[in-house]
């Protein structure tokens, strides 16, 4: 019995056989008078018989690719659990999938849609401000009542002390609170006789989202709010050792943030009467500002990092930039908004956060496919995400593979969830890339180390997509010029 993927394979062919020979037929049958027919005399002769399979280039590698990269799916398919999709596809054409429209919960792949929406929204260059302004402006240095220091959702604020813990610094953003002492420095005060006040009223003061209490002991992300210097955290190891458990979060993040600056003051010879929290009033003279780095530059972070702090603090963004609260809920709303009015398969789709700690929210292959088509494998958010071999939580993966550096993709691991979504550019076709979405959802599938072990061959053999002649060598050859 011949195999459907044999019939497959030769099918194009034996229809241009039979396109060929019907056109013999028909010709064969005509009345056109053939005296009228003006001779016609040919200097160059066909190399490639007419029935050439070098006439059907693209129709004949398509197949033959495809048996090639088969196995690989299969293999991943197969050692996943029953609570699995998967969707691989190049250039909208699907190769492979299983469950692509079943919720499950994503993990850290809930950080590709967050980004995403986060760019198209808020777009690539936006900002965040920091500033510091006074009720009573400055006299001879002297400031005659508080200083307020406002946040403004920099995820990234930090001290250069926070900064020294990580010896891998590719791709991860920062907003030195340093600077922004020098520029009230700068500005010529020397001494504020009431308060450093904190106001955090940008964003709302629920600093986690709905999050396991496991998640939030283990300090997955640092107390949520508009204004808070090195993710919140009061204390740290000095060297960070891929666990956020020996991280100790303040209890205000915003009241240690403004302790902290007020610190940072004193040191550069600013006396100041204390730290409080409050709201500014309308009004104020600024001071100082300073501003995030881009936001693309954040989305990097958080992509390539995997940042659960920095996704919800952007998730806090687009709900306020869509309704003016600045919430986890509001957020949830926008992007789910976002994505239903710009027509992304949605059924199965619950957004409950921006980083992927909820486990109570679900996607689906489908849309996480989608995303990543519309962003396109050339594209700054495709740039963002981790790069095998070279940054992020891929930087030890796949090195020294086809898929060393042409891997650009998103981990997600809970303990009962494991994802890896993303493109992979292949190192036999210049210019084609793979898109790939794989979420396994099953007890303990985030720490079965069978089931992690398929996903590095998959994506290496996914970079040696099309494993088939080129359509070069299927070409018809050049004529040859009769002398």
């Amino acid at each position: 019995m011949i195999s459907p993927r044999t019939i497959r394979r030769w099918l194009p062919l034996v229809l241009l056989i039979a396109l060929a020979a019907m056109s013999w037929a028909i010709a064969d049958a005509s009345d056109i008078d053939d005296a009228s027919i003006e001779p016609v005399v040919y200097d160059a002769q066909l190399v490639s018989p007419l029935l050439s399979a070098r006439r059907i280039p693209q129709s004949l590698q398509a197949p033959i690719a495809f048996d090639a990269i088969q196995p690989a799916i299969d293999a991943v398919l197969r050692g996943s659990t029953p609570d699995s999709c998967l969707i691989v596809s190049v250039e909208g054409r699907i190769l492979g999938q299983q469950n692509p429209a079943v919720g499950l919960v994503p993990a850290s792949n809930e950080k590709l849609v967050t980004t995403y929406v986060a760019l198209q929204v808020l777009g690539a260059e936006a900002r965040f401000t920091t500033k510091v302004e006074t009720p009573t402006p400055p006299v001879a240095g002297v400031i005659d009542g508080n200083l307020f220091l406002i946040g403004g959702g920099d995820p990234f604020l930090s001290t250069d002390d926070w900064w020294a813990q990580y010896d891998d610094t590719n791709g991860r953003a920062h907003t030195r609170l340093e600077a922004l002492a020098d520029a009230v420095v700068a500005a010529g005060v020397t001494q504020v006789t009431g308060n450093v006040v904190g106001d955090e009223s940008y964003f709302d003061q629920i600093r986690t989202g709905e999050w396991a209490q496991r998640l939030i002991d283990s300090n997955q992300s640092g107390p949520l709010t508009a204004l808070a210097v090195n993710q919140g955290y009061a204390q740290w190891p000095a060297v960070y050792e891929g666990s956020f458990r020996p991280r100790v979060a303040a209890s205000d993040p915003a009241l240690h943030a403004t302790q902290v600056f007020a610190a940072l003051l004193a040191d550069r010879g600013v006396t100041v009467g204390g730290t409080s929290v409050g709201i500014a009033p309308v009004g104020s003279t600024s001071i100082a500002t300073i501003e995030s780095p881009p936001v693309l530059d954040l989305i990097t972070h958080v992509n390539s990092y995997s940042d659960n702090y920095g996704a919800e603090i952007l998730l806090k963004h687009l709900g306020r930039q869509a309704s003016g609260v600045g919430s986890t809920a509001a957020g949830a709303s926008a992007v789910t908004a976002f994505l239903q009015q710009n027509g992304f398969p949605m059924t199965g789709v619950s957004i409950v956060d921006g980083s992927g700690l909820a486990e109570t929210q679900t996607l689906t292959c489908g849309l996480l496919s989608a995303v990543l088509a519309a962003a396109g494998p050339d594209s700054a958010f495709a740039e963002s995400l981790s790069i095998g071999g070279e940054r992020g939580s891929l930087v030890n993966r796949h090195v020294g593979t086809p898929a060393d550096g042409n891997v650009f993709a998103k981990t997600g691991t809970l303990n009962d969830v494991t994802a890896l979504s993303g493109f992979v550019d292949s190192v036999v076709d210049d210019g084609t890339s793979v898109i790939f979405a794989y979420i396994v959802n099953g007890e303990l599938a985030g720490q079965d180390q069978t089931i992690r072990a398929l996903q590095e061959p998959f994506v290496e053999q996914l970079a040696e997509y099309p494993q088939a002649p080129s359509t070069e060598d299927l070409d018809p050859l050049p004529s040859l010029a009769l002398d």
